[in-house]
């Protein structure tokens, strides 16, 4: 399995054009339908020019981050893995009254 390396978590309005194709592959993969404010984070594989885009309103947990980057063959590095879980959490807590 390949690393991935988290480039950043983006907006759809502040996605850099470059990774734009990525986002709008993977919408079309999940058939997700990409919401304004909504957030994606962007995985860069390691010692490649790819990129693994996940649309954070699609996972409840950490866990499901963790299967939608295997879907592609790829793990979160452990730098990203720890940026990932404390958003995630930060997420969590924003919707709990």
């Amino acid at each position: 399995m390949y690393e991935a390396h988290l480039v950043g978590i983006y907006t759809p309005e502040e996605l850099p054009e470059q990774l734009q194709g990525f986002v709008n592959f993977q919408a079309v993969r999940d058939e997700h339908e990409i919401r304004p404010g909504e957030r994606i984070a962007m995985f860069n594989v390691v010692g490649t020019a790819s990129y693994v885009a996940v649309f954070l309103s699609d996972l409840c947990c950490y866990d499901d981050l963790e299967v939608k980057l295997s879907q592609h063959g790829v793990q979160a590095d452990q730098v990203s893995r720890t940026s990932l879980q404390r958003v995630l959490e930060e997420m969590a807590s924003r919707k709990t009254p």
